[in-house]
């Protein structure tokens, strides 16, 4: 047994929060784990994880040690493939998070990854609240919005811009609004992520306009407004590429085209350090690939 075995082990483990998932994962017996980590735990003096028969949590130790156990582990993978002695083919195992409705869009295009890495495997984890990645074992995540957490290195991917859409259906039962300042007496479907404020904001030659919608049904899925606009319940503000096609279809009908609707930035982020493992900086190159097809001007704005 190494250090370097061990180190390996001990990302992993704080990565995914289970020796049982590491062991899973690698084909290791959890045992052999479990021996890495003490081991770790031994030749520097201190505790890395806080166990209890429900929990495992890393400690202010572990996680000093975790940004200097990437750098050691990603320049020896970094010298393997240098000197020709690494497999030519990325492999191993990707955790990725993602919203709801950039998940679905990636999903349909998952398969061009793996076609070109077959020893690749992705594990993608869907939903539209953000956690923590480190907690949630996560190796990449996208984000929409404001960056907060200091400790998250970010990748802008672009800006994701959004569309006021309404089922024929609802037009026809209920009118069409001509002004934003009509809209709080019409049925809104929203897409409540966490945010207190559920405002929609407007702008058009210098007017402003905020308006506080009469939400007669709200979800913290994105897809589930979709269904819910679809189905004709209301008017809803989703983003520009979930649904492009619907409107395009004639399913739904755009709203204030000729008003600005405040675009938010669009992020892939993880925990550092910046010198990626190869198969997560593979996955990253991928997000950032599918994001310039799904957010470019004529379909939806990019800003890279």
């Amino acid at each position: 047994m190494d250090l370097l075995s061990a180190l390996h082990s001990f990302v992993r483990v704080a990565a995914t929060g289970s020796f049982s998932a590491v062991s899973r994962e690698t084909g290791v017996s959890q045992p052999t784990i479990s021996r890495h980590i003490a081991l770790l735990e031994a030749h520097y003096g201190t505790t890395l994880f806080a166990r209890t028969t429900r929990s495992l949590t890393m400690t202010e130790d572990g996680r000093s040690l975790l940004p200097h156990a990437y750098e050691v582990l990603e320049i020896l993978e970094t010298a393997e493939t240098v000197l020709g002695r690494r497999r030519a083919s990325v492999s191993g195992l990707v955790r990725l998070g993602v919203t709801t409705a950039f998940g679905l869009c990636l999903t349909r295009r998952i398969g061009e990854l793996l076609e070109r890495h077959p020893d690749l495997a992705i594990e993608v984890v869907m939903r539209d609240a953000f956690g923590d990645l480190v907690e949630e074992g996560l190796d990449l995540a996208v984000r929409v919005g404001d960056i907060a957490e200091g400790s998250l290195i970010a990748r802008k991917l672009g800006v994701v811009r959004k569309w006021l859409v309404a089922a024929p259906s609802c037009l026809n039962r209920c009118g069409t609004p001509t002004h934003p300042r009509d809209l709080p007496e019409y049925p809104g479907v929203v897409y409540n992520y966490g945010s207190s404020r559920l405002d929609w904001n407007f702008e058009r030659d210098g007017e402003e306009s905020v308006i506080a919608p009469s939400a007669v049904f709200r979800a913290n899925s994105s897809e589930a407004v979709l269904y819910a606009v679809e189905s004709g319940l209301g008017i809803g503000l989703l983003p520009e590429f979930q649904v492009r096609e619907a409107v395009a279809s004639g399913r739904l009908t755009r709203l204030f085209a000729d008003w600005n609707i405040p675009s938010l930035p669009f992020y892939a982020v993880h925990t550092g350090p910046r010198t990626l493992p190869l198969r997560t900086r593979t996955v990253l190159d991928f997000l950032i690939e599918v994001s310039a097809d799904l957010l470019r001007e004529g379909k939806l704005h990019q800003a890279i």
